[in-house]
């Protein structure tokens, strides 16, 4: 069955903001909603035509059509992400993409790569764990702990992990805002999702990447090492990396002006 295009857009909650002729594309990762770029379309709305949606069952603003099965690898993501630029007719887009996001992202730009301009990963890794000299971040034990106690205690969970993944007390802006969103989602889709994503290891796709990519990593990410970060710069052809004076897996909330200047210096 296919999709009309107007289906695509309901079903990913796409908005769209301003008419200028470059566009901005920005796609929230794991956990997070449209919300969470605010800072970012605050200080580019100006200048480019900005794009948000949804991912399905990524966060809370797309859950309804969130199948396990379906979902269970990262090719009906980038499906999806093909699929909202093919109905917007985006031709030549700047990408900037969220942790998993960002490697869907990068992903689709090689199945559409008309549609992309230039890919900005923020927090992104082409696989999670540690394999071999390979050092993701996260050996089997540690995914399996993540899970046992998420599906022990689903809310005390959030709590934990996001105070962990944002580095930063329970009290913070941004680790109140992430705990929230975890906890909007179905526990059983965000678990399901949550291993998708630590499962997930694209290295041998990176080769094929031709869309110019900047890699914005923070100086201390509890989600991804600055191994696997050095190592999505080193296999994709022609990408710069910069390293953020920031601190968690979510920069654009904790630190927005740091995530804001490099988008500046590398989008000028």
């Amino acid at each position: 069955m296919i999709e009309s295009g107007g289906s695509v857009l309901e079903r990913h909650n796409v908005t769209v903001i301003g008419s200028a002729a470059e566009t901005l594309v920005l796609v929230p990762g794991f956990g997070t909603g449209q919300a969470a770029w605010r800072h970012v379309v605050e200080a580019f709305k100006d200048r480019y035509r900005i794009v948000l949606f949804d991912l399905t069952g990524i966060g809370p603003g797309s859950q309804t059509h969130y199948d396990h099965v379906r979902y269970g690898s990262l090719d009906a993501y980038v499906r999806d992400v093909v699929a909202v630029l093919d109905a917007l007719r985006i031709f030549d887009c700047v990408c900037v993409g969220h942790s998993v996001a960002g490697t869907i992202a990068a992903l689709a730009s090689i199945r559409a790569p008309y549609a992309f301009r230039k890919l900005v990963l923020l927090g992104a890794s082409a696989c999670y764990r540690n394999r071999g000299d390979y050092r993701g971040g996260f050996d089997g034990a540690d995914i399996d702990g993540l899970i046992e106690s998420a599906t022990r205690d689903y809310l005390q969970w959030t709590a934990s992990f996001g105070e962990m993944v944002v580095s930063g007390p329970a009290d913070a802006p941004a680790v109140r805002e992430f705990v929230a969103t975890l906890r909007a989602m179905r526990p059983d889709r965000a678990l399901s999702l949550l291993i998708t994503i630590l499962q997930s290891d694209v290295r041998h796709r990176l080769a094929e990447i031709r869309v110019p990519a900047v890699v914005l990593q923070a100086s201390h990410d509890p989600a991804v090492t600055r191994e696997a970060a050095d190592y999505l710069h080193r296999h994709l052809q022609g990408s710069v990396m910069e390293v953020l004076d920031a601190s968690g897996h979510l920069p654009h909330l904790s630190a927005p002006a740091v995530v804001i200047d490099a988008l500046r210096r590398h989008l000028s």
